[in-house]
């Protein structure tokens, strides 16, 4: 971890991600655009777009991927692939149930 000497905390994290393709429930693809993370509270969030299919094209579905700072020391620890738990994390978030709202909240990173 990198640690940032003026805010005494690390830096936030560098991976990302955009470009990673998913599913949703009934099988659609979506794929993923997502913004730096950014130091907030005790960790780090990054704002996201999905994209959803739509009758008249594809729609982008906004949410913010949170990262706490113990969350990702464990990872770290334990040798995880940031990006791919997290991938992994929101194919299941977005699985939870069809959503309808351009709005998908906030993820918390396990």
């Amino acid at each position: 971890m990198i640690w940032i000497t003026d805010t005494h905390r690390p830096a936030p994290p560098t991976w990302s991600l955009t470009g990673q393709m998913l599913l949703w429930p009934d099988g659609s693809p979506t794929h993923v655009r997502q913004q730096p993370f950014e130091p907030v509270g005790t960790g780090w969030e990054a704002t996201a777009k999905v994209s959803r299919s739509a009758r008249d094209g594809s729609r982008w579905l906004s949410l913010r991927l949170r990262l706490e700072a113990d969350v990702r020391t464990e990872w770290e620890q334990t040798a995880v692939n940031e990006r791919t738990r997290a991938a992994d994390q929101l194919e299941s978030y977005l699985r939870l149930r069809e959503w309808h709202d351009d709005d998908l909240g906030v993820l918390y990173l396990k």
